[in-house]
């Protein structure tokens, strides 16, 4: 059985990512540790608990089902699905990845909401631009010069 992704970003309440933060995933009704992998396919173990990257990012794949992840001292409620509409956390956070260059941004994220927007240059820098919410599922980020890097969306 082909294993389903899980992406997602953690930031504190100041707006600085949660870099180097300790997390553990665990299914709903157990203090046994998932098992985590780095691929689809569950032939590259990931350590859990593990910690979150240089944009606050936590990335595996694992089974189908309800899980806790506790980052740092907060608990967040998950589901993880092959299907994508049904893989969620609340709050939900989508990352885009923009390459080529581009002074125009256009990003369909699906989450219906307008979602509070974060920029990483390929750096890790911050970048900022001026956000337009197209409607609940899509908007644009408009900068002064080509940029490339990548955008955390949040509801």
């Amino acid at each position: 059985m082909a294993l389903a992704p899980y992406v997602e970003a953690y930031w504190y309440p100041d707006e600085t990512f949660a870099v180097g933060v300790e997390y553990h995933v665990f299914p709903r009704f157990s203090n046994i540790h998932e098992p985590l992998f780095q691929d689809q396919a569950g032939t590259i173990p990931l350590p859990n608990p593990g910690l979150t990257g240089a944009g606050g990012e936590i990335s595996f794949f694992a089974e189908n089902g309800d899980f806790w992840i506790k980052v740092g001292v907060n608990v967040f409620y998950l589901i993880i699905d092959l299907d994508p509409n049904l893989t969620h956390v609340w709050p939900s956070t989508f990352r885009w990845v923009q390459n080529p260059a581009a002074t125009v941004w256009v990003i369909n994220h699906g989450l219906n909401a307008f979602p509070s927007v974060n920029v990483l240059d390929p750096l890790n820098q911050e970048l900022f631009g001026q956000v337009d919410y197209v409607d609940d599922d899509t908007l644009t980020i408009t900068f002064s010069s080509p940029e490339t890097g990548v955008a955390y969306l949040r509801r």
